[in-house]
């Protein structure tokens, strides 16, 4: 970024902006209206900073229950028995992070195929793990048995995440993420969640509960859209800086049929 950018007034530089400011094929309609986006997207990625530092700060949350799940950690062999781990387990990890972020995939206990809109997102997850791995801990856990997520994410090529079943406890439930009241259906509901392991007053560990998110089916002027996790995830940010946008358009799984590279 150029050294006139930002003032010392910390405002943005209005003589500042990317291609084609300079180019003389331009019109000043363009440059104007550009510059005033640019400021803009300023404010915006102020904004964003001034919520993501009110994030962190949030009070202590509550102490949750020891759950214990079904880890599937062996996803290429289907005659492997699931392991029992416990959420102090996966929020500890290894001792070095002891933060965990979980992703509720929407996978009914008899479901063969998880939702298209969690389909998607887990293959970005899936994509980043490698990197996300030197700073937290990722989980995905799902309601699903353990035979069936493990089948569906060898159908997804999905190998750098870890999967879990809550099939045999009430975590989904408890944590809001099945069978939710204001969704206005039954059954699970897709969110993220963060976790923090600290060491108990009795010297015992213990996971503290820190925050969710999960898709706001409206916004503040009472329009009908989904957001909330659509920050979390490069698909539609990218779709947004395009000219047709994101539309009404929204993910799904038929366009697999038609990739011969990709098996299911």
């Amino acid at each position: 970024m150029p050294t006139s950018y930002p003032n010392p007034d910390g405002q943005p530089d209005k003589t500042f902006l990317k291609w084609p400011a300079n180019n003389p094929i331009v019109s000043t309609e363009y440059i104007q209206a550009r510059r005033a986006l640019l400021e803009k997207e300023y404010a915006l990625m102020d904004q964003i900073e001034r919520v993501a530092a009110e994030r962190r700060a949030l009070p202590a949350g509550p102490i949750m229950p020891p759950y214990t799940f079904l880890d599937v950690r062996d996803l290429t062999s289907n005659a492997s028995e699931p392991t029992k781990t416990t959420l102090i387990d996966l929020t500890k990890g290894d001792g070095k992070k002891t933060t965990l972020i979980v992703y509720h995939m929407m996978m009914e206990p008899d479901a063969k195929t998880a939702c298209a809109s969690c389909s998607m997102f887990i293959d970005g997850l899936n994509g980043v793990a490698k990197h996300l791995a030197q700073k937290v801990n990722v989980a995905v856990i799902a309601k699903a048995p353990p035979s069936s997520i493990r089948e569906y994410a060898q159908k997804r090529g999905w190998k750098d995440l870890r999967f879990l079943s809550s099939s045999k406890n009430e975590f989904n439930k408890d944590i809001n993420m099945e069978d939710v009241e204001w969704l206005g259906w039954k059954g699970q509901q897709p969110g993220m969640s963060v976790f923090k392991y600290e060491e108990g007053e009795d010297g015992k560990g213990q996971v503290r509960f820190y925050y969710q998110t999960t898709p706001h089916f409206a916004n503040s002027s009472g329009n009908d859209v989904i957001r909330g996790m659509d920050l979390l995830t490069p698909l539609w940010n990218l779709l947004d800086i395009t000219p047709e946008g994101r539309g009404d358009w929204d993910c799904g799984l038929d366009y697999v049929e038609k990739w011969d590279s990709v098996k299911f």
